[in-house]
């Protein structure tokens, strides 16, 4: 067969007959695995938040009712921004060599004028740990800022084992949701997450946590980079 000659830049998946699966429109989800190391801290520091009961649950869209969310203070954000930023710089590089610099470019813009924007950076704004109990749930919703990203530093398998009588057996995953969905394809992503866990997205990407049945806890710890 003659040697498909399409030119593309986006994603696709070459077929045994030499064609291509082209995937145009999906936003990119940067997955990597944090040291164990840093999940310790991270859990340290939410003990800490926990005894002070600095409640963040109104600032958010999760529904945790029966477990907690707390914000890290701004001297732990700092501490942890060259260490998060490592894995964004990652995302970045790939980004630019296989498909330009446009898209980062226009992710990083900052307006400075009425009509004049330039290259900003990025810098870690706010960062919260989430302790999810049975029936906690985020609905879907999006985040402020330009990144965010998800790393999850407790989840206990057996949450994914029990299931509501249900065609969408979901309990536990979260579950990333973009376009439209079509007959050849749906527009959820759905993941399920493990400890070390790190996922690093577009913040104004739809995504949503459904509840799980069983008495465990779940700990993970989200957070906005904002360009400046």
């Amino acid at each position: 067969m003659k040697e498909n000659s399409f030119v593309t830049n986006v994603p696709k998946m070459k077929t045994e007959e030499g064609n291509y699966i082209l995937y145009p429109f999906s936003p990119p989800i940067f997955q990597t695995e944090v040291d164990q190391s840093f999940i310790n801290d991270l859990l340290n520091e939410g003990k800490k938040l926990t005894i002070e009961k600095s409640d963040w649950r109104e600032r958010l869209a999760g529904n945790m009712k029966y477990g907690g969310s707390f914000i890290f203070n701004d001297d732990f954000i700092l501490k942890c921004q060259p260490y998060l930023l490592n894995y964004v710089q990652d995302f970045f590089n790939h980004l630019i060599e296989n498909f330009g610099s446009k898209d980062v470019d226009t992710l990083l813009h900052k307006q400075v004028g009425r009509r004049k924007k330039t290259i900003g950076s990025l810098e870690l704004d706010t960062m919260w740990i989430n302790y999810q109990s049975k029936h906690d749930y985020n609905p879907p919703h999006t985040h402020t800022g330009a990144l965010s990203f998800v790393i999850y530093c407790k989840v206990p398998e057996n949450i994914f084992n029990e299931q509501a009588v249900s065609n969408c057996k979901d309990a536990g995953k979260v579950i990333f949701s973009y376009g439209e969905g079509t007959k050849l394809r749906g527009f959820d992503f759905n993941v399920s997450p493990y400890e070390t866990l790190m996922l690093i997205f577009p913040s104004d990407l739809k995504h949503s946590v459904p509840p799980f049945w069983i008495d465990e806890e779940r700990i993970s710890v989200s957070g906005n980079f904002v360009v400046v």
